[in-house]
C-alpha cells in the first residue's frame, strides 16, 4: 500500500466510512487464506491530528497550496484528499472549510493491509474425503433424462447453473438461505469454501428402470457419452486421478413418493467401477431425484449430499430411532448434517477447517470467561476437552452462540416456509471424533456405519445434543453433571462420567454472548440416557461392505 505524499500524489483508493469493519477474502488454499485488517490513521480533513477539523486544518492545507512542500503535518497527506481523486487542490480546501462549517463528522481513514491467517488442517482429511472443504473446489454435475422419465419442465444448462452455483443474491431471494449451493457454503464456511462447477444435460439410452440394480451403470453410461465435451481432469482438484465428486440430478418423477428405499431417493456413496476417462474415474458419487422447480429442496438435498462427499456422516439415527428419528432433537437441534436443514454446526466447520486455531477457544481450567459472537456470522467457537485433543479427532465438547440468521434464517418443506429457531442461544455439542480403520478404511468410529457403532443407539456417536429436551441455553442457564447428556462416556461407551466443569450463560446482549466455564463438580451425575440397564445391540450396523450416506 502507498500513501499519499508529495512526490508519488498516490492514495489508496477506495476507502470510506463503511470499511471499518473487517473484510474476509475468499480463500486460496488448505490452510491459508488472506484477509484485510485496517488501521486507522485519522480522519478527512483532520490534517493537525486533534480528532478535529478546524480553522487550523483549513490555514494547515491552504499554506500547503501556495507553497507545496512548505508544511511539515503530524498527519499523513492522504487526509487531505477530501475530492479523493488523488491530487491535493483548491477542491479539496473548499471541501474542509465546508466541512469544517457545517460541522459535519469527519470520516475515518484506515490503512488496509493484507494478511495471511493460517486455517486449522481440516482434521475431517483422516478419513480421506474426495472433496476438499476449503479453497476453490469445482464440481461436476450432469442433469439426466431417461427415455420415460424427464423433468416436469425443460431447464436449461444456464437456468440449473444459476439455481445452483450463482454467487449470493442476498435476503431478498424466495429461496434464501438456499439460493444456491456456492452461496450457502459461503456463507457456512465464512467465506473459506467456494463452490464452483458446470452444469451438463444429458438422455440416458434406456428406461429408468435398466439402472436401479445398478446404479454405477449409469455414471459408466454417462461419463462415456459425455467424454466427448467433458475434460474430467478439470474436476480432479488434488490431482489424484478420481472426481473429487459427481452430481448427477434425476427427475423427481425418478421417486415420485420420495421413498427413502428407492435406488433414487438422493444419497452420497462411492463409486464401485473402475472405468477411467481422461485417465480419471468417478469417486465420490451424489445421485437422486429432486424436482428441480423446488429450489430450496433441490439445493438443500445437494448442500447435505456434499457435505458426506467433505467427510461429515448423517447424525441422524438409520436404526433403532429414538424419537423422530433425528440424531440432535428439539429446538436445538436444526443442523445440515441431521435432518439437513439450518447451518452446519460448529463441530462441522470445526471438521471441515474453516476455523483458524484463534476461533477455537479451548478451555484448559480453572474459571475462564468467553465471549462469542453469532455463529452463523463470524467465526468462534469454545471447546472443552477431555485430555489430549489429538488434533480435533477426539471427545469434547463444543460450544457455539446460535442465531436465527444467515443459513438459520429459515427452512423450507415444499411450499412451506417456518423459522427453526426463536431467538438465539448457546447450543452445546458432545463430540466423539475418533478415527479408527473400519469397513471402508478410516472412518469416525462412532458414525451410524462405522464398524464399532451400536445400532441401538446408546452409547457412543460422533454428535450428541446435550440436554436436548432444553433447547438453547440462554442468559441465566447453568449446565452442569445434572444436566442430561453432560458427561463424558465411561469404558462402557455410556454417559456416566461427570465432567467436572459447569457452564454459565452469563450474558447474551448486542449480538454477542458471555459464556464463563469453571471447574467444579455438580455431586450427582444425572440418570440420562443411555440409561443403565440397556445392553444394546449390534456392533457395527453395516459388516455388508456397502451402502451410502442419504
Amino acid at each position: 500500500m502507498t500513501l499519499l505524499t508529495k512526490k508519488t500524489g498516490r492514495l489508496l483508493s477506495g476507502l470510506t466510512a463503511a470499511a471499518a469493519l473487517l473484510t474476509w477474502m475468499p480463500v486460496s488454499g488448505l490452510t491459508a487464506a488472506a484477509r484485510t485488517e485496517q488501521k486507522l490513521l485519522g480522519y478527512y480533513g483532520d490534517l493537525d491530528g486533534d480528532e478535529t477539523v478546524g480553522v487550523s486544518d483549513a490555514v494547515l492545507l491552504r499554506d500547503d497550496l501556495v507553497q507545496p512542500g512548505s508544511v511539515q503535518l503530524p498527519s499523513c497527506w492522504n487526509l487531505a484528499d477530501l475530492h479523493e481523486d488523488e491530487v491535493l487542490d483548491a477542491r479539496d480546501l473548499t471541501m474542509l472549510k465546508r466541512l469544517m462549517l457545517e460541522q459535519k463528522e469527519p470520516r475515518p481513514f484506515y490503512q488496509v493491509t493484507e494478511v495471511e491467517e493460517e486455517l486449522i488442517s481440516p482434521p475431517v482429511l483422516a478419513v480421506n474425503p474426495t472433496l476438499g472443504s476449503v479453497g476453490t473446489q469445482k464440481i461436476l454435475m450432469v442433469s439426466v433424462d431417461f427415455p420415460d422419465c424427464k423433468n416436469e419442465k425443460d431447464y436449461s444448462v444456464e437456468e440449473i447453473h444459476r439455481m445452483v452455483f450463482a454467487s449470493e443474491s442476498g435476503e431478498q431471494s424466495r429461496a434464501y438461505p438456499l439460493e444456491s449451493i456456492t452461496a450457502y457454503y459461503e456463507r457456512a464456511s465464512y467465506g473459506r469454501l467456494h463452490l464452483t462447477g458446470d452444469v451438463y444435460k444429458y438422455t440416458a439410452k434406456y428406461p429408468l428402470k435398466t439402472y436401479s440394480k445398478d446404479t454405477d451403470t449409469l455414471v459408466d453410461e454417462v461419463m462415456a457419452e459425455m467424454d466427448a465435451q467433458i475434460s474430467y481432469s478439470m474436476y480432479d482438484g488434488n490431482e489424484d486421478r478420481v472426481l473429487d465428486t459427481f452430481l448427477l440430478s434425476l427427475p423427481a418423477a425418478a421417486n415420485p413418493d420420495m421413498d427413502y428405499d428407492s435406488p433414487w431417493w438422493p444419497c452420497s456413496y462411492e463409486y464401485g467401477g473402475n472405468k477411467r476417462f481422461d485417465q480419471v474415474k468417478a469417486g465420490n458419487i451424489c445421485m437422486g431425484a429432486w424436482p428441480l422447480d423446488d429450489r430450496a429442496g433441490f439445493n438443500d438435498t445437494w448442500v447435505h449430499e456434499l457435505g458426506h462427499a467433505m467427510g461429515i456422516p448423517d447424525y441422524y439415527y438409520y436404526e433403532n430411532p429414538i424419537g423422530d428419528g433425528d440424531g440432535l432433537p428439539g429446538e436445538a437441534g436444526f443442523a445440515m448434517m441431521d435432518e439437513a436443514m439450518g447451518d452446519m454446526t460448529a463441530f462441522d466447520k470445526l471438521m471441515y477447517g474453516w476455523y483458524e486455531t484463534s476461533d477455537v477457544h479451548v478451555y484448559e481450567g480453572g474459571t475462564q470467561s468467553y465471549v462469542l459472537e453469532s455463529s452463523q456470522k463470524t467465526p468462534g467457537c469454545i471447546l472443552i476437552p477431555r485430555g489430549d485433543l489429538n488434533g480435533y479427532l477426539s471427545e469434547y465438547f463444543i460450544l457455539e452462540y446460535i442465531t436465527d440468521t444467515g443459513n438459520n434464517e429459515r427452512g423450507f418443506s415444499g411450499s412451506y416456509v417456518y423459522d427453526m429457531f426463536e431467538g438465539s442461544g448457546v447450543r452445546i455439542l458432545h463430540c466423539d471424533a475418533e478415527v479408527c480403520n473400519g469397513w471402508w478404511g478410516p472412518e469416525f468410529k462412532w458414525n451410524n456405519y462405522g464398524k464399532y457403532y451400536d445400532s441401538t443407539n446408546l452409547r457412543q456417536r460422533i454428535l450428541r445434543l446435550v440436554d436436548p429436551d432444553h433447547g438453547l441455553f440462554r442468559k441465566g442457564s447453568k449446565i452442569d453433571c445434572a444436566a442430561a447428556g453432560f458427561q463424558w462416556y465411561d469404558d462402557d461407551g455410556r454417559l456416566t462420567v461427570d465432567p467436572g466443569v459447569t457452564i454459565e450463560i452469563s450474558d447474551i446482549a448486542d449480538g454477542k454472548c458471555t459464556v464463563t466455564v469453571q471447574e467444579g463438580s455438580c455431586g450427582q451425575v444425572a440418570e440420562t440416557w443411555p440409561v443403565s440397564g440397556q445392553t444394546g445391540g449390534q456392533t457395527g450396523g453395516w459388516p455388508w461392505g456397502g451402502g451410502g450416506w442419504w
